[in-house]
């Protein structure tokens, strides 16, 4: 193994959490999703294409998040300290074998 490369994971998880951080804190207007219509219908309501996208998007709107960067910003966080976690614990193990 080359001198250094041996912190390099440590350095991605770290970078991949403050980047998980950032983006956390940014909430860019582009990446904001609509919020579902305070009155909802039902699909069987629905009499109009207009009222079924309306009635859809609402329906999707319901279990993502508010915005996009939010989302990706938690992923980024879990998987950087899970990549931390791992690496540290692999280094408490120490296993030869390990392949991760």
């Amino acid at each position: 193994m080359q001198r250094g490369s041996e912190f390099a994971p440590y350095l991605v998880g770290l970078a991949m959490v403050g980047l998980g951080l950032a983006a956390r804190r940014v909430e860019p207007d582009l990446l904001s999703l609509p919020e579902p219509s305070e009155t909802r219908k039902r699909l069987r309501d629905v009499r109009t294409g207009r009222d079924a996208a309306r009635v859809t998007r609402d329906g999707i709107a319901s279990f993502i998040p508010a915005n996009l960067t939010k989302s990706m910003g938690r992923t980024l966080i879990i998987m950087g300290a899970a990549l931390v976690a791992v690496r540290a614990l692999d280094e408490l193990v120490d296993d030869d074998g390990a392949d991760y």
